[in-house]
């Protein structure tokens, strides 16, 4: 079909005017029907499962952060700890540390110690004992470290801190020679027992998920290898320049290789929702989006549809159809052919879909 007069570009044959069919929809007879195998079907609810998949980015859990301070002053004397991303093991030695206050507490203990094997109804060494053996556990010296203490004759300097904790070092704030003093932040440590996921959802597809949903997340690198995790929050901004809302995801990972940073994909699966469903073979689909074919009072018209979840060889309609709307099922292309020959052009010109 051209669109001014002149030789058909194909046979060279004059072209001759059509006259067009501006009036809404297409009627057809009884047996342009039959010939076309129309066949149709009423819109009705059935139950469908949903599945959306989303990609996030494997992110620290702001919540498990933990702090190595200072117990008590002096100097670091040997570092044993010194880059970002190393793991501490609980019983660790972290640092040696030289303390004037920590080296005076282990001689009155060794002393005491000594002079309750001369004496042992001597009150006065048994509480010097108790009293040192108190200070040195609110700095953190373990119970075998004092029992080391206990069993030598000159106090340990410097003196080996043990760390409290397991984990990987995210910062560090002290180095070798430095004095710290009570109270210092020294080494922060992330444990990565748990992380978060940050997904990225359409606006469309958030007001279905719900904080205390489990979803299924796929971590890049561990194929076919799937972590429950369960929706904590929906954060209320969407991000700048689109239409793309973050859901935050608690994660354990039991994988000792998934880090922050690593790229996940993310499945969210709801069972027997309640949907408008018709046909997969009822919509056609192009750029512009999906259409459907609904006969009304005898005359066919085309309607955009906004699908949802396909779901065998069914899909659902989230916009454009109503219960009891009669949609073709059968013959919707021969439609589609029959619009452009009698009207000139394609049944979705007009429509908008942003309008839906």
């Amino acid at each position: 079909m051209e669109k001014k007069p002149g030789k058909c570009p194909i046979c060279k044959m004059d072209l001759t005017p059509v006259k067009m069919d501006n009036s809404k929809g297409l009627k057809l007879s009884a047996q342009q029907e039959k010939l076309a195998n129309i066949k149709t079907l009423t819109v009705g609810y059935d139950y469908v499962d949903n599945k959306i998949f989303a990609t996030g980015i494997v992110k620290e859990d702001e919540n498990k952060t933990i702090f190595i301070n200072a117990r008590l002053n002096g100097r670091v004397d040997q570092l044993n700890f010194k880059t970002k991303g190393d793991y501490i093991k609980k019983g660790d030695i972290i640092y040696k540390i030289y303390s004037e206050t920590l080296a005076s507490t282990q001689s009155e203990l060794i002393s005491a110690i000594k002079r309750i094997k001369e004496d042992p109804r001597d009150i006065t060494s048994q509480t010097i004992i108790n009293a040192a053996k108190n200070k040195l556990e609110l700095w953190g010296v373990s119970e075998r470290q004092i029992e080391e203490v206990k069993n030598q004759n000159k106090p340990v300097i410097p003196f080996p801190i043990e760390s409290p904790y397991s984990g990987y070092i995210n910062k560090i704030n002290i180095t070798e020679g430095a004095i710290v003093m009570e109270g210092n932040p020294l080494i922060e440590l992330r444990t990565y027992k748990t992380l978060w996921v940050e997904g990225k959802f359409y606006s469309s597809e958030v007001s279905k998920i719900k904080k205390g949903n489990t979803v299924d997340v796929m971590i890049d690198g561990t194929e076919n290898y799937f972590i429950e995790g369960k929706v904590i929050e929906v954060l209320p901004q969407v991000t700048s320049g689109s239409a793309v809302t973050i859901v935050r995801i608690l994660i354990v990972p039991d994988l000792p290789v998934i880090r922050p940073g690593m790229h996940a994909n993310i499945y969210w699966h709801e069972t027997n929702v309640k949907s408008l469903v018709v046909p997969s073979n009822a919509v056609i689909r192009d750029s512009k989006g999906g259409m459907v074919w609904i006969k009304k009072a005898g005359v066919y018209e085309s309607r955009m549809v906004h699908i949802g979840e396909v779901s065998g060889d069914r899909v659902s309609i989230l916009h454009g159809l109503n219960e009891g709307d009669t949609v073709v099922i059968s013959g919707s292309y021969l439609l589609q052919s029959e619009y452009i020959l009698k009207k000139g052009g394609g049944a979705m010109e007009g429509h908008n879909m942003s309008d839906m």
